[in-house]
């Protein structure tokens, strides 16, 4: 027959009698500091007991069959767990593979902007140094320009010079 589970008092024997840790007790506690999700743990053929008494007032026995309920839903759980850890595995390998592949894309990328950018800087550095062999260029001629009329106005003062010491020295006389 059933076994009772209450005490003299009327109060709940073994895990009916403690308080909960969390809202739900079949839910896990999160661990602090991991990314894991905790397990999630089927309620226990005595947790079952213990609910009955603390929802329906109904005590029963360990030999009662209603715990084939629960031991048929712990057995699905379980299943669940599994068929649910082979889809985080599955998951977690695609995430892997895709984050790979998208770095190594990223990486590609930005081997080419960098030979893209060096070859642009190249290509603008030669076009100065070719802006200043021009303007280098255009002050030589400038300055060799500038040396003619400097010679050719040197010589027309120093015969200017010249030719009054001469007219001075014509006139002295």
């Amino acid at each position: 027959m059933s076994t009772p589970i209450f005490d003299e008092s009327g109060r709940p024997l073994g895990d009916a009698g403690a308080p909960p840790h969390s809202a739900d007790p079949h839910l896990p506690m999160p661990t602090p500091g991991t990314d894991e999700p905790p397990e999630f743990q089927a309620m226990s053929l005595d947790e079952a007991r213990a609910a009955m008494v603390r929802e329906h007032g109904v005590a029963v026995g360990k030999d009662d069959p209603i715990l084939l309920a629960v031991t048929l839903h712990q057995g699905f759980c379980a299943d669940l767990n599994k068929l649910l850890g082979r889809h985080a595995d599955r998951i977690s390998g695609l995430l892997a593979a895709t984050g790979n592949n998208y770095a190594e894309a990223v990486e590609r990328m930005l081997e080419s902007f960098k030979d893209q950018t060096v070859q642009a800087s190249i290509q603008h550095a030669l076009a100065l140094m070719a802006d200043q062999t021009k303007a280098t260029d255009t002050l030589r001629r400038r300055l060799r320009r500038y040396g003619l009329y400097f010679t050719l106005l040197t010589t027309v003062t120093v015969t200017a010079a010249v030719l009054a010491l001469a007219v001075l020295l014509h006139a002295i006389r």
